[in-house]
């Protein structure tokens, strides 16, 4: 008997979650509030064990054509001296695509296994017998429902699981820009770079051959520089080193601040939640995606074990207990990561050395994208 399973979200973790039990034989249907499925942001960082994942769901090579693979993570101090030039092993890969692209790929995979999305369509919340509750009245069935809707998910709400939903000081603008023969000296080709001064840091990340993905993060009470426009003058004072970027914003950018939700479960009865409805964080360890496609994807696979529709709770209860640790423990440290924004240039100079240098610390910094994914074979090659 084929099982049947309704998703609230159509952004990365929903289509991902869909893939993952279409492939599974499932009929899932999405559901999406948007008129078309897109994706907010700019760029994103896919480390090791996302792309394990996009491997998994057949969506990795559309994803990653042209994608930008980086050879270190290098952080400056506001002198633009180098406080740490991470290297980034051969083996445990770093892509930065387009949200876009990534997007798309999912979305021609969930072609693939015939999985339907419905645009247009609200979720105002859900029931613990497999229920969505849309905008317009009705209320859809199925075996098993999904709330993948964000961070002020109505799934999470209606179902009374939310134990913390707060969002932090900090916040980024995104925007795009061209890239250009000559932006980065011989010794910084391959690199990300995140720069400091302040409480303002300025991400330079590639993300192809001709775009660069911007983000500059400050507390949300620095208006000035949270501005949009972009004040490029405030922005190259701060990072002159990068004036010849910060001149060439000009196309949309958008500013938000990050959020933080843990939830007391991630299912009631038939219901579960994923992705940012679920465990939002911080995008300090460039893994908010990787998270919430991983955790769709393991979802998926414990529901294998259940052999009738009463089975499900339990499974969810299984997939909860065996994947929360993992994804509580990059959300606790993302938030940590974030703390060193307020201390002083030369202090957080001395703690991130001191902390990158500590294997401990980077062995817990680096856990999730170190990780082996539920469903997911070895890397090829």
């Amino acid at each position: 008997m084929t099982r049947s399973a309704i998703i609230s979200g159509g952004g990365i973790g929903g289509l991902a979650t869909a893939v993952a039990l279409g492939q599974r034989g499932w009929d899932v249907t999405v559901y999406e509030r948007q008129p078309e499925l897109r994706a907010a942001g700019s760029g994103i960082y896919i480390w090791e064990n996302g792309l394990r994942v996009l491997e998994s769901l057949g969506a990795y090579e559309e994803a990653t054509e042209g994608a930008f693979r980086g050879t270190h993570f290098e952080q400056r101090d506001n002198l633009n001296g180098i406080i740490e030039s991470a290297p980034i092993g051969a083996d445990k890969r770093l892509l930065t695509v387009l949200r876009s692209r990534l997007l798309s790929s999912l979305k021609s995979s969930c072609d693939r296994f015939g999985v339907k999305v419905v645009t247009n369509t609200e979720t105002i919340g859900a029931t613990a017998r497999g229920e969505l509750i849309l905008s317009n009245g009705s209320t859809v069935r199925a075996d098993l429902a999904v709330g993948v809707d964000g961070v002020w998910s109505r799934v999470r709400q209606s179902l009374g699981l939310e134990l913390l939903h707060e969002q932090t000081r900090e916040g980024a603008l995104r925007t795009m820009i061209e890239a250009r023969p000559g932006d980065f000296a011989p010794q910084d080709q391959g690199k990300y770079i995140e720069n400091w001064n302040g409480m303002r840091r300025f991400l330079i990340t590639p993300v192809n051959a001709t775009q660069i993905y911007l983000a500059l993060t400050c507390p949300h009470d620095d208006e000035a520089a949270r501005g949009i426009p972009i004040d490029k003058q405030l922005w190259t004072e701060s990072f002159p080193q990068w004036a010849h970027l910060i001149d060439r914003i000009g196309g949309p950018a958008s500013w938000g601040v990050y959020s933080v939700t843990r939830a007391r479960q991630w299912s009631a009865g038939r219901t579960a939640i994923v992705g940012d409805a679920a465990h939002a964080q911080p995008p300090n360890l460039g893994q908010g995606g990787g998270m919430a496609m991983q955790n769709g994807l393991a979802l998926a696979v414990a529901l294998e074990k259940a052999q009738d529709v009463r089975d499900i709770p339990a499974a969810l209860e299984a997939w909860e207990a065996a994947e929360r640790p993992l994804i509580e423990h990059c959300q606790r440290w993302s938030i940590l990561y974030g703390e060193v924004t307020y201390l002083p240039d030369e202090v957080r100079s001395r703690v991130i050395r001191s902390a990158m240098s500590d294997p401990y610390i980077a062995g817990q910094v680096f856990k999730a994208a170190n990780s082996e994914p539920t469903g997911t074979v070895a890397p090829r090659g």
